[in-house]
């Protein structure tokens, strides 16, 4: 059997992307059928998913934007904490 060399490691099945969303997002990742649903209803842009021999595809480099696409919230980056700010004398 032959592999196929020509899909790059950044690109994620849409069946793995949920476990891929989840450290990136607040709530639980939503269900493969909501997102295939949300794809074919023209609901992510186009550029976010790529259609590969029968398969949906998402670039790991995408995975915010698509996060944002399907409604997700994103995980708030951390705050700077409070006493690492230099005093002005």
């Amino acid at each position: 059997m032959k592999t196929d060399h020509a899909i790059p490691d950044d690109l994620i099945v849409l069946t793995r992307a949920a476990p891929e969303l989840a450290p990136l997002i607040d709530d639980e990742p939503p269900k493969y059928r909501y997102v295939a649903n949300r794809i074919a209803n023209a609901d992510v842009p186009a550029d976010l998913v790529e259609y590969i021999r029968g398969r949906y595809y998402v670039r790991r480099s995408n995975l915010p934007a698509f996060a944002e696409a399907l409604g997700l919230r994103l995980k708030s980056a951390p705050s700077p904490r409070s006493g690492s700010r230099s005093r002005a004398a």
